[in-house]
């Protein structure tokens, strides 16, 4: 939990303070909040004109996490990826390395039938704000 996540938590916390906090915050920062998900205790703990910067954020990063959850559907109900699924998972790595390498971490998660929305969270910020470069193959 970063700092401004902590004043929110506090009970004694000012809503003007938590607001510059929240307002000097890199969207890096923001998003983490939110992938975190304590980023409804702080909207809370905003002044209500204050709100909607994160509020509209959050819409927006929810919107992507539904995309995300849309295709991740869309893979998993192809004849071909159900019936690897069902085989070895050395087979069914080597599929999803080789036909969807970047729901890599996703898929294999729904193999194990583990897959939570928190992980979806993460999985959207890291897409936005990978440390990584992106390839083209």
């Amino acid at each position: 939990m970063n700092r401004v996540g902590k004043h929110a938590a506090s009970s004694s916390g000012d809503d003007i303070e938590l607001m510059n906090m929240v307002f000097e915050l890199p969207e890096k920062d923001k998003m983490i909040m939110w992938s975190e998900g304590y980023i409804d205790l702080v909207i809370d703990k905003l002044p209500i004109f204050a709100r909607d910067t994160l509020e509209n954020r959050m819409e927006k990063w929810e919107d992507t996490k539904t995309y995300f959850e849309k295709q991740l559907k869309e893979i998993t109900k192809q004849e071909e990826f159900k019936i690897k699924m069902e085989g070895e998972r050395k087979e069914f790595a080597l599929f999803v390395m080789e036909h969807y390498p970047e729901y890599q971490s996703l898929l294999f998660l729904i193999y194990d039938d583990n897959l939570k929305d928190d992980d979806l969270r993460k999985f959207v910020f890291r897409r936005r704000f990978s440390s990584r470069k992106q390839y083209l193959h």
